[in-house]
């Protein structure tokens, strides 16, 4: 399949943001003029969450300011119109990937209790937000344990600088 045809299905079916979204991918990856993809070659471009994450950061201003979107909206938009769920593995991974890389204990240097309190709560919320989702309600043994671990690291945190 022709990229344009493509591109010219999302325009026709999707928001103004979600295309533009799609074209700025696309034109950091491939040669939309040119290039032809397999279908299936496409999906799994769109639907893998990273790609998002890597090909939109310098657009975040416009999906932000001008759309007042996020990717993850325009994600899932996407993912609706290839008819994928977005609780997927790609999101999860990407989810997980960011908690990961977050060591609860370097909370312990932030002197000033309100955001000692609101950094750990962000973490939190993440880690809620991962535990709430079907892909891992279905998964558990992909990450049980590494969440667990963040989890005893934040009441351990907690614990130490009087946190409820």
């Amino acid at each position: 399949m022709k990229i344009q045809e493509f591109l010219k299905n999302i325009e026709n079916s999707c928001s103004k943001i979600a295309y533009f979204c799609v074209i700025h991918m696309f034109e950091k990856e491939f040669d939309i003029e040119k290039d032809s993809l397999d279908k299936e070659i496409i999906k799994e471009f769109l639907i893998d969450y990273n790609n998002y994450d890597k090909f939109l950061n310098d657009y975040a201003g416009v999906i932000y300011k001008k759309f007042e979107s996020s990717n993850d909206e325009v994600y899932n938009e996407i993912c609706k119109f290839l008819d994928v769920n977005p609780d997927n593995k790609y999101l999860f991974s990407h989810r997980l990937k960011r908690i990961s890389n977050q060591n609860p204990m370097k909370y312990l240097n932030i002197e000033d209790e309100d955001l000692r309190k609101a950094a750990i709560s962000r973490l939190e919320d993440k880690i809620n937000t991962i535990e709430s989702s079907l892909y891992y309600k279905e998964n558990k043994e992909v990450a049980f344990k590494e969440i667990e671990k963040i989890k005893k690291s934040i009441d351990i945190v907690k614990i130490a600088t009087g946190v409820r």
